[in-house]
């Protein structure tokens, strides 16, 4: 007798810790629906990451193929945040060549980048520039995201 006591006190101890995500009733529909968005995982999932790992690789490795001025150029831009009078000052050259060296950097990046967008971009849901039909700004506008 004293076994079955002490199992319904610990039973009902422990079952008012529990927390349901089903809803009960309708009042208690928000309550559910909290539960479970808080077992939502907001991370990227491990395919994502890898994913994005593999692009970011292959960008920096095309990145070291485009020609040094442009990529320095790039580089201290896109990557950098730095404006384009600040470029100018720590390259020591005018505004229209910064300009001028970014719109060819950036464009010798997208050509190297094409092919290979075109081969593993429908695995790994990216688009090519022609495919979206806007203009590249930059390589992270082009194709998916910036992480």
């Amino acid at each position: 007798m004293h076994e079955a006591s002490n199992r319904r006190r610990w039973w009902f101890r422990h079952k008012a810790q529990e927390t349901s995500i089903e809803p009960l009733d309708n009042g208690a529909q928000d309550s559910g629906l909290a539960v479970r968005e808080s077992w939502v995982d907001g991370r990227e999932s491990p395919f994502d990451s890898a994913a994005h790992e593999e692009v970011r690789a292959r960008v920096e490795q095309e990145l070291r193929k485009v020609p040094e001025p442009y990529r320095s150029t790039l580089i201290l831009r896109d990557l950098e945040e730095m404006s384009y009078e600040e470029i100018a000052e720590v390259m020591n050259v005018s505004l229209g060549t910064v300009k001028s060296r970014l719109t060819r950097g950036r464009e010798a990046l997208k050509r190297r980048l094409t092919g290979y967008i075109r081969e593993v971009g429908p695995e790994l849901g990216l688009q090519s520039p022609q495919e979206t039909g806007r203009k590249c700004t930059m390589p992270r506008g082009c194709w998916g995201g910036g992480s």
